[in-house]
């Protein structure tokens, strides 16, 4: 998984460059089923507009998306060369995690988010075949762990 690569292939893209917006800046990737989300925010229009990758083909799979905030700020810039800690690093600690918590749980899906809250950081989610999700946040510079919970997704409902 070359997340820089990637970033490079959409930004050279025709699909990219038609929309290119220059308040916009990246501020999230997305990985699930195999795919590569990238997200870039707009200052101006305080919505966000993803591309990803299939096959060779880069498309935009939304645009001028809203935001969901508790109160409404600026998305703070990814900037990926500032990430020391690779992907399959990350996934390591959440799978080490995951057998101290829930060693005999399948993993159904699994969610991994990179992004800039306050730090760059993965944000990595486990569901699991008995429908709990194990979410990990991890220091994308230091490797260190910021947070971790496990709970049933049954409970959210509540």
């Amino acid at each position: 998984m070359n997340l820089k690569g990637d970033l490079k292939l959409i930004e050279n893209s025709e699909v990219f460059k038609k929309w290119n917006k220059d308040d916009s800046y990246l501020v999230s990737c997305f990985f699930m089923d195999n795919n590569w989300q990238f997200d870039f925010y707009s200052k101006k229009t305080k919505k966000i507009s993803s591309f990803g990758i299939e096959g060779v083909n880069i498309k935009m799979i939304d645009e001028d998306s809203a935001v969901f905030q508790k109160e409404q700020k600026d998305l703070e810039e990814l900037d990926l060369t500032k990430i020391k800690t690779k992907i399959e690093e990350a996934i390591k600690i959440v799978d080490k995690i995951k057998k101290e918590v829930v060693p005999l749980e399948a993993i159904s899906k699994k969610i991994i988010i990179l992004q800039k809250i306050n730090v760059p950081l993965w944000n990595i989610s486990y569901i699991t075949s008995a429908f709990n999700l194990l979410n990990v946040k991890i220091n994308a510079i230091n490797s260190k762990i910021i947070e971790k919970n496990f709970d049933s997704i049954i409970s959210f409902k509540k």
